[in-house]
């Protein structure tokens, strides 16, 4: 067996997970890269998960409950303090891994001891895994170095991919910043702190397929209380203070999180109105230039007109029916055989 430098940490903040994780361990103790630990850290949910994440009999597995509910950012950062690796890998209860993922970043990390953090396209999937509904594409056919000073849309499409925790990787001696208290975009300070010093690498291969169904952005609206939008917007204010970074800061915030339109349906269907309401005011603040986008208007003007209770089939039908044959190219090679 081949031995590997670098130990991965990998972080999966749990709740309420006890009838999903079983194939998201499973993905992960299948890979072909071995050198990990697997962290958990369960808030306070009540459910049985831990008994079935001992089911595995895996020493790599290290269980850890809180006493008391801490929320999924302050959450994700405890199973932060409980990691050992070089690397910090995120995973989220209900996803998957391809069988390579591990190693594909690993040999990211190797390019360079100055690669500071690793990301990658991944896909969306309902009820079948073989059949991607939606997606964030491939920067390239190759793994790609990215730099602050690159094309900004170059590091925008890095900012796209963010959003979700799933198969995101630092390297935890570059981590100068710790996971923040804001839900969206909690994971995404310490990466963006990592990016203004060092150069990432944007993986080729989509190693992550993302499960929709037991997403907790559909099932806990309080999420939405504070508007994602603005907590983005917050986010590259105090991270990316230093002069030299303010075009690039200015251009994420104009070009990226202001024109972000399909984020309107997801908080018309599960948020409270005014939430909504509000995230449309924040395009038109942040971009004034909105008003004659014909995409904000379709957005904004569509999901204020149809309520949840059609708005949500009409979204799931369009995935499942017009955006799973657009993506029919997507591969993803995975065993849960363990």
């Amino acid at each position: 067996m081949k031995e590997y430098d670098l130990k991965f940490s990998i972080l999966i903040p749990t709740y309420k997970g006890a009838e999903i994780i079983g194939e998201t361990l499973k993905s992960i103790l299948s890979q072909s890269f071995d050198n990990f630990e697997i962290i958990i850290q369960e808030d306070a949910s009540g459910d049985t998960i831990e008994a079935v994440v001992k089911s595995f009999h895996d020493k790599r597995i290290r269980f850890y409950c809180n006493k008391k509910n801490l929320s999924y950012a302050v959450n994700l950062e405890e199973a932060r303090k409980n990691a050992t690796g070089d690397i910090i890998y995120l995973m989220g209860q209900d996803d998957i891994l391809a069988k390579d993922a591990l190693l594909n970043t690993y040999k990211a990390f190797k390019i360079s001891e100055d690669i500071g953090a690793v990301t990658r396209p991944y896909f969306w999937f309902d009820e079948n895994i073989e059949k991607p509904v939606r997606a964030k594409e491939r920067l390239g056919n190759r793994d790609t170095i990215v730099r602050i000073t690159d094309d900004p849309k170059k590091v925008i499409r890095v900012f796209e991919t963010l959003d979700q925790l799933s198969g995101l990787a630092y390297r935890a001696k570059f981590m100068d910043i710790p996971f923040h208290t804001d839900c969206f975009p909690c994971h995404i300070y310490p990466f963006a702190s990592i990016l203004k010093n060092h150069p990432i690498v944007f993986l080729k291969d989509y190693n992550i397929a993302v499960r929709i169904a037991t997403s907790q952005t559909r099932s806990i609206s309080s999420i939405y209380e504070k508007s994602p939008m603005q907590s983005w917007v917050e986010m590259f204010d105090s991270v990316f203070t230093e002069k030299r970074l303010q075009g690039i800061k200015q251009k994420c915030i104009k070009d990226f999180v202001a024109r972000n339109y399909v984020g309107l349906v997801q908080l018309r269907n599960y948020a409270r109105f005014r939430c909504f309401m509000r995230e449309v005011y924040f395009l038109l603040k942040y971009r004034w230039q909105n008003i004659y986008s014909p995409g904000f208007w379709f957005f904004s003007l569509g999901c204020f007109l149809v309520p949840p209770a059609f708005l949500i089939p009409m979204v799931d039908w369009y995935k499942n029916s017009m955006n799973a044959k657009k993506l029919k190219h997507i591969t993803f090679n995975y065993k849960l055989g363990k």
